[in-house]
């Protein structure tokens, strides 16, 4: 079964354009983010930082020390689900 990674197709593009890249969000989860920190050293730029903004996040597992990601043991995104948001 042949798989389908964009980023990974994208990425290697970029570079041929010599093009810088990057990776953001707004108000993302540490769902999304562990995703992105998967492919942080591949990237120029680097913006994880939504699960800081939200006040009650559904995971755990992305942690940062003085702008540094710092990856933990877990397999596949190295997450836990720590519940579903609770409505306001």
């Amino acid at each position: 079964m042949q798989r389908h990674y964009p980023a990974l197709r994208m990425i290697p593009d970029a570079r041929k354009r010599n093009l810088n890249v990057m990776l953001g969000c707004m108000n993302e989860s540490t769902v999304g983010s562990a995703a992105m920190a998967h492919l942080a050293p591949l990237v120029d730029y680097l913006d994880m930082d939504g699960p800081l903004l939200l006040a009650e996040d559904v995971a755990t597992g992305v942690a940062y020390d003085n702008g540094k990601v710092l990856y933990n043991g877990l397999p596949g995104l190295g997450i836990e689900y720590t519940g579903a948001f609770q409505k306001v």
